[in-house]
């Protein structure tokens, strides 16, 4: 996947390794993160592939900089991965729920302030998607990804809703543990 992630970023423009580490942790790393060394060791790759073709630009007084660019190849790569359809759903894996899953011998107020410090968390993350505000801006320095920030807000919208279902989730859940109590 982070070879696509890599692609589309480097669709749009050509970038360092730092610049795309930096693209994705604020926009796909919400629901799809990745290392530097994954970045590093990926581009790489995509560079014998020949998806992506780089260049050091040598600047006075500051570090050297490798841009990325994406090739002819690497746009015929993203694009023919982009139009073969899903026809299955991601796969969960929720290490909470694991975890939840076999509480049954905890003991409730331990499970219960687990519960609650994940409410915290996924409360914060639902604040942090709902201050995201770079999207609108970002058009209006380049109009021409109008249609790209679209599917950007979309993607932002299911982790808005997500955050609130795991949220209504958490508080059902509570609730029923502090049943098994009484």
């Amino acid at each position: 996947m982070i070879k696509y992630i890599l692609l589309g970023f480097l669709n749009y423009q050509p970038m360092t390794g730092y610049d795309l580490k930096q693209s994705i942790d604020h926009s796909t790393a919400h629901f799809w993160h990745a290392h530097h060394s994954q970045i590093y060791t990926t581009l790489r790759q995509m560079e014998q592939e020949g998806l992506v073709t780089s260049q050091f630009i040598y600047l006075e007084g500051e570090p050297n900089r490798r841009v990325y660019t994406i090739t002819e190849g690497g746009k015929i790569e993203l694009k023919s991965w982009l139009e073969q359809p899903m026809l299955e759903m991601s796969a969960i894996k929720e290490d909470f729920l694991v975890r939840i899953f076999f509480s049954g011998q905890r003991e409730p107020e331990k499970v219960l302030t687990e519960l609650r410090l994940q409410m915290a968390l996924h409360q914060e993350k639902l604040e942090t998607y709902r201050a995201i505000s770079d999207i609108d801006q970002n058009v209006k320095l380049h109009p021409h990804l109008k249609r790209d920030a679209a599917f950007w807000h979309m993607t932002l919208n299911m982790g808005i809703g997500y955050e609130e279902l795991y949220i209504s989730w958490l508080k059902d859940t509570i609730k029923m543990v502090e049943s098994l109590n009484g």
